[in-house]
C-alpha cells in the first residue's frame, strides 16, 4: 500500500498590530484649535494639608507627602457618567427598597439548625428516655445508641451550620 502524500505546507504569520474598531465614534483630533492639551498631574503647593488626609495616609504605612493630592480634573468621561446616572435615576433604577422579609444566608442556616435539632433530637431523646425507664425492660444498648446518635447528629449539624460555611 503506498504512503499517503504529505499535507501541503502551512505558513504562519503574526497577528495584525492594530485593534479592530467595533464602535467608531467621533474622536477629537489632538490638533484641533478648541482643545486644550491635558496638563497632567499638577502639584498644588499653596494649600494646607488636611488632618483627615494625614490619618488616611498614616493607615497605609506610606511616607507622608508635603502637599495635598491634586483634585481630578473634569473630562468627558465624567460628563458621560453624569448623563448615565441621570437616565438611571429617571428610569427609577436606583430606587432600591429593602425587602422586610429578607433573611441572610446565616439567618437561614441558623433557622434550619434549630429545626433540625428539634426534629432529630426530640424523638431520639424521647426514645432514650423510654429505653432508660425501668419498666421498659430493654437492655442498655438502645439507650446508648440513642444518646450516641444525638451526640453525633447534633455535632454534625453544628459543624455544618457554624464552621463549614458554604455560602
Amino acid at each position: 500500500m503506498p504512503d499517503e502524500p504529505d499535507p501541503p505546507r502551512k505558513f504562519y504569520g503574526f497577528k495584525p498590530t492594530t485593534f479592530e474598531v467595533a464602535n467608531p465614534g467621533t474622536v477629537p483630533s489632538p490638533t484641533a484649535s478648541n482643545s486644550v492639551p491635558d496638563p497632567g498631574i499638577v502639584r498644588v503647593d499653596n494649600q494646607r494639608i488636611d488632618v483627615r488626609e494625614l490619618n488616611r495616609l498614616a493607615a497605609t504605612g506610606l511616607p507622608l507627602p508635603h502637599t495635598l493630592p491634586v483634585p481630578i480634573q473634569e473630562n468627558y468621561v465624567h460628563t458621560i457618567l453624569r448623563e448615565n446616572l441621570a437616565v438611571a435615576n429617571a428610569a427609577g433604577l436606583n430606587d432600591v427598597q429593602i425587602d422586610p422579609h429578607h433573611r441572610t444566608p446565616r439567618q437561614r442556616r441558623v433557622r434550619l439548625f434549630w429545626i433540625a435539632i428539634i426534629a432529630v433530637d426530640t424523638p431520639l431523646g424521647a426514645y432514650a428516655w423510654w429505653a432508660s425507664h425501668p419498666m421498659s425492660q430493654t437492655s442498655a444498648i438502645p439507650f446508648t445508641l440513642a444518646i450516641a446518635s444525638i451526640g453525633y447528629i447534633t455535632g454534625r449539624i453544628i459543624w455544618h451550620t457554624f464552621f463549614l460555611n458554604t455560602d
